[in-house]
């Protein structure tokens, strides 16, 4: 066999070598087709940028009044106040007025007990998580009902009952915050305090 020969036979086998690798090639190009990898590809995409994106909320899962600074107490105040007027006292009044203390008397001291606030908030909470979260369900607002409810109620008569055994007159609270200066109204001293935190003029 001349040299030629040889160089020429090498080349040919080399050449069906190659041609082999590009039928396994195309072979694989085929079968990644028909398992639609390019689909699967793009909905790993969209899964992996919604768990990498911010939830949208209304509000935070958990409000830790602690941290707020008095500007936040505000907004805080605003939102708690428009699910307690809106919301609470409107759908479950009898709730409403035995948690606040207005099954009694007219008047109430309710939003002057930090340990209240705390409870309306965490009610608030979950009702949001009951009623309005995107995994909501009949489950949950049974839960909600039968559980969370019932048990916010009997928190908030057990905070309210030293203010309401010894009530004396006016809403009740045993230590007045505003150095006993008379005001009419429980919304127009709760207006008073929202003001006094905007100006500073009591610590958060």
């Amino acid at each position: 066999m001349t040299e030629q020969s040889k160089e020429t036979k090498a080349v040919w086998e080399r050449t069906r070598e190659l041609g082999r690798q590009l039928d396994e090639v195309n072979g694989r190009l085929d079968t990644l087709e028909e398992q639609k990898l390019a689909d699967r590809i793009e909905e790993l995409s969209l899964v992996v940028k919604r768990l990498a994106s911010k939830p949208k909320a209304d509000a935070p899962a958990v409000w830790n009044w602690n941290a707020f600074t008095p500007q936040q107490q505000v907004g805080a105040w605003e939102i708690l106040l428009q699910w307690v007027e809106g919301t609470f006292r409107v759908r479950w009044p009898r709730s409403y007025k035995e948690m606040l203390g207005y099954s009694e008397r007219g008047s109430s001291c309710w939003w002057q007990h930090p340990d209240m606030v705390e409870t309306l908030t965490s009610l608030m909470m979950s009702h949001h998580w009951a009623y309005l979260d995107k995994e909501a369900s009949p489950l949950r607002v049974a839960e909600w009902l039968g559980r969370w409810l019932p048990d916010a109620v009997r928190q908030g008569k057990f905070i309210l009952e030293e203010c309401k055994a010894g009530y004396e007159g006016g809403n009740g609270h045993k230590h007045d915050l505003f150095e006993n200066k008379a005001l009419q109204h429980d919304r127009e001293q709760l207006d008073g305090y929202l003001h006094m935190l905007r100006t500073g003029e009591v610590p958060s």
